[in-house]
């Protein structure tokens, strides 16, 4: 708990706050002393010099470290470090005009297990997780030398997920947001490929699914998914020989910070029934958006506050 922001301190007062054992000596209470007092819990506090009561206002006991722009993958743990583990209030702060996220899947922050005291988390700046990648599109189906000549498409690849902004692994966590907190969008579903077809005589390939589109993330935009393909043109003495409609699936859209993608579309099926029927390949599904704050358990809660954004789930 804070000392008082007016009226008279006592020495006694500076020593409960910050756990100081008998005897006492102002001196010892230097920001960065042997007492703990840190800049972050006592701003007003010199590192050396001249020393009074009056500079202890509204000073509390805590550990703050802060984040620098353009870092990833941040672990609280390791941040903190050997006061990890202690029973001292932390505050990690993100200030404004910083951003940090995260890549390849992993949280932008980490509030590990074995986590000692209470933290809070300001953010001013902006925590960002992974875009998810879009999914692969399927493969035409292809013609073969023997009967039936004609093969399914392929289905299409899943979209992948995106990351969270702020996973938290322990209790006693506060996350208090003015800035702009945003889970990385879901990448959209590959489209399926469509079945080759027979024409008289003749095979046509199946169109190629359509690629899935990436979700919005750290260092990542959002992006569509393509078209599906056109099946594959056959010639007889030089003209065209009238191809069907066996088109790839379209890829899905991905998703916007904190929004799940869109799957993909189906390939086409063949045109013709009986032996020579064929079927597109099935739609790659969606990629879910990460959550903007989420925990490591359904027993572990962390508390929202603050007036900023928050794109995703909480």
């Amino acid at each position: 708990m804070a000392l008082q922001s007016s009226g008279t301190i006592t020495l006694a007062q500076i020593a409960s706050e910050f756990g100081d054992s008998q005897p006492h000596s102002l001196s010892e209470f230097y920001a960065g002393g042997s007492a703990g007092v840190t800049s972050g819990g006592a701003p007003n506090v010199p590192s050396s010099g001249t020393i009074s009561m009056s500079q202890f206002y509204s000073a509390a006991n805590q550990i703050t470290e802060t984040a620098s722009n353009n870092q990833t993958n941040i672990n609280l743990n390791s941040v903190f470090g050997s006061n990890w583990g202690a029973s001292t209030p932390k505050v990690y702060s993100v200030p404004s005009g910083v951003n940090v996220g995260g890549t390849g899947g992993t949280p932008a922050i980490t509030v590990n297990s074995g986590m000692g005291g209470t933290l809070t988390i300001l953010v001013a700046g902006t925590v960002t997780g992974t875009g998810g990648s879009g999914g692969g599109g399927g493969s035409g189906g292809g013609c073969t030398n023997n009967q039936p000549y004609v093969t399914n498409g392929s289905n299409g690849g899943s979209g992948g997920n995106g990351g969270h902004a702020i996973l938290v692994g322990n209790a006693n966590v506060t996350v208090t947001n003015n800035g702009t907190i945003s889970g990385g969008g879901g990448g959209g579903g590959g489209g399926g490929g469509g079945a080759s077809d027979m024409n008289f005589f003749f095979c046509h390939t199946g169109g190629q699914g359509g690629q899935g589109g990436n979700g919005a993330g750290w260092n990542q935009s959002q992006s569509n998914g393509a078209s599906g393909g056109a099946p594959g043109t056959v010639y007889y003495q030089g003209t065209i020989v009238n191809p069907y409609n066996n088109e790839g699936g379209p890829g899905g859209n991905g998703g916007g910070l904190g929004q799940n993608a869109s799957g993909g579309g189906n390939g086409a099926n063949s045109n013709d029934s009986g032996p020579y029927f064929k079927t597109g390949g099935n739609n790659g599904s969606n990629g879910s958006a990460g959550a903007a704050v989420a925990t490591t358990s359904n027993s572990i809660s962390a508390a929202i506050g603050g007036s900023g954004t928050y794109n995703g789930s909480t």
